[in-house]
């Protein structure tokens, strides 16, 4: 008998669909630079699968769970691998920590998805609860994290013409739209298989939902659409700094010397100055010298250098960004060393530089 294309895809040969999607749509939602319509996508399609995985009369539930958590993971790796592999000491500890990381913030994603099942049945909606699960759970991750929403399953910055809305929300607001579009989508998918869409009961079995869900979703995605409507009206650039009360312009340098006239890679401390005074005479207040760009081995070099900078480039606030070897101060007999990066900021001004700071704990040795 021959079969629809719904039942193929819902019932015969979801996993078969499902997995496979779920990688591809990680693999373009979990970019560094990935836009909200790829994240919404992939999130469309797990909401979509996950109340039948979850379901506790799935066979090999626990199975196709784990099958899922490693193919969200499999797609967020794709597009980091390459940056990855020379981050440890090795090849495969890096691979390692990747899919360990990645294993961790989708297993995090469908933890929400069941959870926000699991609650729907005894409180609200799904339309209601999950956007708002969604935006919390990452917010709580970001707080955690050391280094905040770099470290959550979303980490795309542009979002697009809900852009007004970040100004006033900050990412719990990007990601609330997230996952408010991936319910509407993924519920609107549902209607067109089971005829007004799915919800989960409270043994998170698949069941038919009412019309009154119907209406709450075409709201929902009304009220989406709406949002979109500022972005049209307001200017999302900063104003002009001429229309910003009492602002004063600085000019600032960024000092690098061209590879085509010194004919070195690591150009001298003469050659740093001589291009910092081309910017001091176009009008430079503040010039920044690019990282490690000169090295000192002892602090007489390090003094000899501030008071060069000091006496040849007159007028601006020069950022000089330097290497430095000293005596390991855990070393009792001084005879190891250890090598540093700071920067110090140095004008004629003063005869002690304004500010020195040294950089520390910048990768782990360990």
């Amino acid at each position: 008998m021959a079969i629809s294309l719904k039942d193929a895809i819902f019932i015969q040969h979801r996993n078969q669909v499902f997995i496979p999607l779920s990688i591809a749509t990680s693999a373009l939602a979990l970019q560094p630079d990935s836009t909200l319509i790829p994240v919404i996508l992939n999130l469309s399609v797990l909401h979509i699968y996950t109340p039948f995985v979850f379901r506790p009369d799935e066979p090999n539930r626990l199975l196709k769970v784990g099958a899922l958590a490693l193919a969200v993971s499999i797609g967020s790796m794709l597009c980091r691998i390459h940056a990855s592999l020379e981050a440890l000491s090795s090849k495969t500890q890096s691979l390692f920590v990747l899919l360990l990381l990645s294993l961790t913030l989708s297993s995090i994603s469908l933890g929400a998805l069941w959870a926000s099942m699991k609650l729907s049945t005894r409180f609200c909606s799904q339309l209601l609860l999950f956007p708002s699960l969604w935006a919390t759970v990452w917010w709580a991750v970001s707080y955690i994290s050391p280094v905040g929403y770099l470290s959550t399953w979303n980490v795309g910055d542009n979002a697009d013409a809900y852009n007004w809305v970040i100004h006033y929300l900050g990412p719990a607001g990007k990601n609330w739209i997230i996952g408010a579009w991936a319910v509407f989508l993924s519920q609107t998918i549902a209607a067109w298989f089971m005829g007004h869409g799915f919800e989960v009961n409270d043994e998170l079995e698949v069941v038919q939902s009412n019309d009154i869900n119907s209406r709450n979703r075409k709201f929902l995605g009304a009220f989406l659409f709406l949002l979109t409507i500022p972005s049209f009206l307001v200017d999302p650039l900063p104003l002009p700094i001429y229309e910003i009360d009492k602002a004063s312009p600085v000019t600032v340098g960024c000092v690098i010397p061209p590879y085509r006239q010194y004919k070195k890679h690591h150009p001298s401390l003469e050659e740093y100055i001589t291009e910092s005074n081309k910017l001091r005479s176009l009008g430079a207040k503040i010039i920044l010298w690019p990282e490690g760009a000169v090295v000192f081995n002892n602090p007489k070099e390090k003094e000899d250098a501030f008071s060069a900078i000091r006496k040849k480039i007159t007028g601006p606030y020069v950022g000089v960004s330097f290497e430095e070897t000293i005596n390991d101060p855990n070393d009792p007999a001084g005879q190891a060393a250890i090598s540093r990066t700071g920067i110090a900021v140095i004008s004629q001004h003063s005869n002690e530089p304004h500010l020195i700071y040294h950089k520390r704990n910048l990768v782990p040795c360990e």
